[in-house]
């Protein structure tokens, strides 16, 4: 990661600069923040009014999401301090290490299997209209400053996609088509007791749903077989013989561990 070179950096950046829909920028950003940032997860928003709205995002449980929305959004930290001071910023290291285990941000993340957060601002012109965010699920490897750095210029980038979007009069109907499309399917009320990765979490929703290891797989953005991996994890976990007993688990709210 540390050994990144400079014309990685930079490509990863124009991919996303050279964006001119949303879910175009969201696809790239999600790229770019798993090489660059070690975070598998990406949510973007852009602001409504004085409310962030989701137009992105990935491997991010919809309960978790949920969460964020239903108020959670109104004393996060990280978001605080990106719409006042309009940088970038991690969670661990806003709030200081050593409380950071104490906080209900690590509280919140740590119910969906993630450790660590962080997150920057969109820009257009002198207007912040957005936000980026990530989460790691690595324990041991907090944000360091070069990761924060890498994260700052993904949002530069992030904010000159936006831009030319907003110039070009696409922003408004693209983020208003996006929302009907990317929105994800609530999770099943007997599964909200039941903690599972993110991506896991994803996975069964879709199991849920009766949807094929290649829907899955297609919505998801991941291949045939890693959905076939996460499906073959929860049926061990469940006890569950096939998809069928899996989706009755599932909906049960049952599990053998």
């Amino acid at each position: 990661m540390e050994d990144l070179s400079e014309r990685r950096l930079a490509d990863r950046l124009m991919s996303i600069a050279e964006t001119r829909s949303v879910r175009a920028l969201g696809i790239a950003c999600c790229s770019a923040i798993g090489e660059l940032t070690r975070s598998p997860t990406v949510g973007l928003y852009l602001f409504d009014g004085a409310e962030p709205e989701l137009v992105y995002s990935r491997y991010v449980a919809e309960g978790l999401l949920d969460n964020y929305k239903s108020g959670f959004w109104k004393c996060d930290p990280v978001l605080d301090c990106i719409l006042t001071e309009g940088r970038t910023v991690d969670g661990a290291s806003l709030v200081g290490p050593e409380h950071w285990r104490r906080s209900p941000s690590f509280e919140m993340l740590r119910e969906w299997g993630f450790s660590y957060n962080m997150g920057g601002p969109l820009w257009c012109g002198r207007k912040m209209i957005g936000v980026l965010f990530t989460a790691t699920v690595d324990a041991k490897a907090p944000y360091t400053p070069l990761l924060r750095q890498r994260m700052d210029l993904l949002c530069r980038a992030g904010s000159l996609a936006l831009t030319n979007m907003m110039n070009s009069g696409e922003l408004e109907a693209d983020r208003n088509a996006i929302l009907l499309r990317t929105r994800p399917a609530p999770l099943p009320s007997s599964m909200l007791s039941i903690r599972l990765p993110p991506r896991s979490a994803d996975v069964a929703i879709r199991v849920c749903r009766g949807q094929t290891n290649k829907e899955i797989a297609r919505e998801m953005g991941i291949s045939d077989q890693t959905v076939k991996e996460h499906v073959a994890n929860l049926c061990r976990r469940f006890g569950a013989h096939n998809r069928t007993e899996l989706a009755a688990c599932l909906l049960r709210g049952s599990s053998t561990q």
